[in-house]
């Protein structure tokens, strides 16, 4: 969570944040359900409002490595590789693309702010995520942003807009595919279906399946996760070279028409490159675990990403690759996959723990069964199981394996529910990017000029679309640091890891309502001149 500070004052306080869950009908006497828990934060010059909510974070780099983040084909800041790597169709070497192989820190900029209005908050429902904008004025009022930031001035506040980039009446929450990246936004956007639709002709693990990453190494506007031909463009006059308009968000490219993607015998590989083999690619496009489908030297039986395109570092020894990423028989590092299981990082529901089924048709099902690409083993909370609650996005300079090199932790004093402070170490278990940075982060931010990664603003590039190539993904929100996903969460924003229902003075039970956000710790007891606290 980030919080706007006034920097003239140095006195502390304490934010009691709240939401409001709506439902037909509620316990008691109340319209409205509110969760409460209290944290305490301190003017810093060391934390950075982010648009996604978060703020870097103060954690101390020691590497030994030399190794950077490198742009890849779409320019997207990655950890997937490291300083020197190479063309993916001819395995020449390329030279690190950051000046001087250091990643400036940003200048210091703000984007405008989204406030209508400045309602004085008189009473703790009105507002219910106690960020001090009262709910009829909030752009996002379930999730805690006072600086109300929308840099496409469409209403929806950039820490909750699923395309902030691009102003239009759904673009903030329209998601066909439930991936977390609006429609507006997203080169892969349609349902799994439409793209599976011949499914016998296509081995279960080379499905199209519903990864956010949104890299167009062909810059033809549909995504490498989608694309029937990855290193060929081949939709309409959108690509690299004569006569064609690299694709850029926002632009559209109508993927259902003659002209893009065309797919003549219907065997899901386009029929501008069906058995192309190109430079250093280990077999021709296709099908089979020795092809190489996406022509970046890696066969596909033994790519991490098959679909993915990862950029050529050769090698001789695991040593000799990026954090999490092995060196392949073809003598080329493949994709990082920290936790071994087939899968690389960016491709997998669960990067950090072990689930090879997702890439089985009986595992997949169960691996992920709400196709929101959180894989089980990596959901907070019972019922985000079988609820789409995809992992939020932001732009940040550095980032490793498709996530945001910070943790949405930041060292801010934590409350229970009756204002005790909670130790942060008692915390967990919790993921990579709350309270420790990812894996291969370290290497990553060895690149940066201060150690630290730092959120990319509207105000830092020429247009808000360059922003794009920042893109990087946060662990699933969870603002009250409890290990209960917000969705799943009865009361988000009071710390209860075992999410209680309410019971009501008559012993009632309400399930659909958190213990600590009604009855007693309803906000209707809480005083707006205590911040609302209990």
């Amino acid at each position: 969570m980030a919080f706007t500070l006034d920097p003239l004052r140095t006195r502390v306080f304490a934010v009691s944040l709240t939401t409001v869950l709506l439902a037909t009908g509620c316990p008691g006497n109340e319209s409205a359900t509110t969760a409460t828990t209290s944290t305490s934060s301190t003017t810093s010059s060391s934390t950075t409002d982010d648009s996604a909510g978060t703020t870097t974070a103060d954690v101390p780099t020691t590497s030994t490595s030399s190794g950077t983040t490198a742009d890849d084909p779409t320019g997207t800041t990655t950890g997937d590789d490291d300083p020197t790597t190479g063309d993916p169709t001819t395995g020449e070497e390329l030279p690190d693309e950051t000046t001087g192989g250091i990643v400036p820190v940003p200048p210091t900029c703000e984007d405008p702010s989204g406030a209508t209005c400045n309602d004085p908050v008189t009473n703790c429902k009105m507002d219910t995520d106690h960020d001090w904008v009262t709910f009829t004025c909030d752009n996002a009022p379930e999730v805690t942003n006072p600086g109300q930031e929308d840099m496409d001035g469409d209403g929806f506040g950039d820490v909750a807009d699923l395309c902030p980039i691009l102003a239009g009446d759904l673009d903030g929450t329209a998601d066909s595919d439930k991936d977390g990246v609006g429609n507006g936004c997203d080169v892969c956007a349609r349902q799994l279906g439409i793209y599976n639709h011949a499914v016998p002709a296509v081995p279960f693990y080379m499905r199209v399946r519903n990864i956010p990453d949104q890299k167009d190494s062909d810059h033809d506007g549909v995504g490498d996760v989608c694309d029937n031909c990855v290193r060929v463009a081949n939709c309409h006059d959108f690509g690299e070279g004569p006569g064609l308009t690299p694709h850029v968000v926002g632009q559209l490219a109508d993927v259902e028409s003659i002209g893009c993607q065309d797919d003549i015998i219907n065997d899901q590989i386009g029929e501008a490159c069906l058995g192309d083999m190109g430079p250093g690619a280990a077999g021709p496009v296709g099908f089979k675990d020795t092809d190489d489908f996406d022509q970046d030297g890696l066969a596909n039986v033994e790519d991490g990403c098959p679909r993915q395109p990862v950029l050529r570092k050769n090698c001789d020894s695991d040593a000799e690759c990026p954090d999490g990423a092995t060196c392949s028989d073809a003598g080329i590092c493949g994709h990082a996959d920290h936790d071994a299981d087939g899968v690389g990082d960016i491709c997998d529901t669960c990067p950090f723990v072990s689930n090879p089924e997702q890439n089985t048709e009986a595992g997949e099902d169960v691996d992920d069964p709400d196709g929101d690409f959180i894989g089980t083993a990596c959901e907070q909370g019972e019922y985000t199981v079988d609820h789409p609650e995809a992992r939020p996005f932001s732009f940040y300079d550095v980032s490793a394996n498709g996530l945001c090199c910070v943790t949405t932790y930041h060292g801010q004093p934590l409350l229970d529910p009756d204002g005790e402070p909670i130790d942060p170490a008692s915390l967990g278990p919790l993921p990579p990017g709350v309270l420790e940075l990812p894996p291969g982060c370290e290497q990553a931010l060895a690149s940066s000029e201060d150690g630290k990664a730092h959120a990319m603003k509207a105000c830092h590039v020429d247009s808000p679309i360059d922003l794009w190539k920042y893109l990087c993904f946060l662990p699933s929100r969870d603002q009250d640091f409890d290990g209960v996903a917000d969705d799943a969460d009865l009361c988000p924003f009071a710390h209860d890891p075992t999410n209680a229902i309410y019971v009501d003075v008559n012993m009632m039970e309400w399930p659909n309502f958190g213990k600590y956000c009604n009855g007693d710790y309803s906000p209707s007891n809480y005083d707006p001149m205590n911040m609302c606290m209990p």
